[in-house]
């Protein structure tokens, strides 16, 4: 498979919401891969799935199976289980304030975690990190290089943020942390793409890029994948909404939970699953 097929494998089903944004990462994933050819190394891809619950679901397959496409051309790949970022828990999606976590309640919840990967990705070529592993040792020093970054302006204009605002519903200074620890990922394990729902288009192309920079990396490549609705045919996949259909579900209860689906939500299922 040439340059040009691979590209067009990997950023197959990708959403960005912005034409100029996809050719933009379309280009530098293309002009990486060449790279990395001439290099003879492999790129360092990975997409982070946070503990919230103990079970991973259909919806966190689309981006697993991007994973697996990296995978099968060679590339390393990291299935990092977000054991530090969940005791935040990420806004992105949220309307609300989301419960925090204790390190033993996301390091129970992971337990299962590695097991179900290996559903899809290669077992033999998967690596497997807990990003509390460096996200706990952060110092104070570290956090004010990270926020010195942004702006209380950029977090307010985010969706979920602005929403919360405007109707006078608290929004939680440690809220904002969470695109900052997701951004540090980036750093720690120096990737050059990371994988994500078109809900992480703030975490991974504003914060994950811009902090690369600061600590003296090279930007990653963001491949920003679709969102799959859950069983209402409408919202996002989520265990806490009740409209997920678990990965280790049995055949038939998988089954029939599909054909459940509205029609309005085939066109999606068709292109993401």
């Amino acid at each position: 498979m040439n340059i040009n097929e691979q590209v067009a494998l990997l950023m197959q089903g990708s959403e960005y919401g912005d034409e100029e944004l996809k050719n933009a990462m379309t280009n530098e994933l293309r002009q990486r891969l060449v790279e990395a050819q001439k290099e003879g190394r492999p790129l360092r891809v990975y997409c982070g799935y946070d503990p919230r619950t103990a079970d991973l679901h259909l919806g966190h397959t689309i981006t697993m199976r991007k994973l697996r496409q990296f995978q099968d051309l060679g590339h390393e790949v990291t299935f990092l289980v977000g054991t530090g970022t969940s005791m935040v828990g990420d806004p992105s999606d949220k309307d609300k304030l989301r419960a925090v976590l204790t390190k033993e309640e996301t390091e129970h919840n992971a337990r299962t975690y590695a097991e179900q990967a290996y559903y899809i990705l290669d077992r033999e070529k998967t690596s497997i990190r807990f990003n509390h592993e460096w996200l706990l040792d952060l110092k104070l020093a570290d956090l004010i290089k990270l926020a010195s970054a942004f702006t209380i302006q950029q977090f307010i204009q985010r969706e979920n943020f602005k929403l919360r605002w405007e109707k006078g519903d608290p929004v939680y200074l440690h809220e904002t942390f969470y695109a900052l620890m997701q951004g540090y990922d980036a750093i720690a394990m120096n990737t050059d793409v990371q994988v994500g729902g078109s809900d992480q288009l703030f975490n991974i192309i504003t914060a994950g890029r811009k902090l690369q920079e600061l600590y003296g990396q090279r930007p990653q490549i963001g491949i920003i994948m679709g969102i799959l609705p859950g069983t209402d045919g409408v919202v996002r996949m989520s265990k806490s909404l009740g409209n997920h259909i678990p990965i280790l579900a049995e055949p038939a209860d998988m089954y029939g939970k599909v054909m459940s689906l509205p029609d309005s939500a085939m066109p999606v299922y068709f292109k993401l699953v």
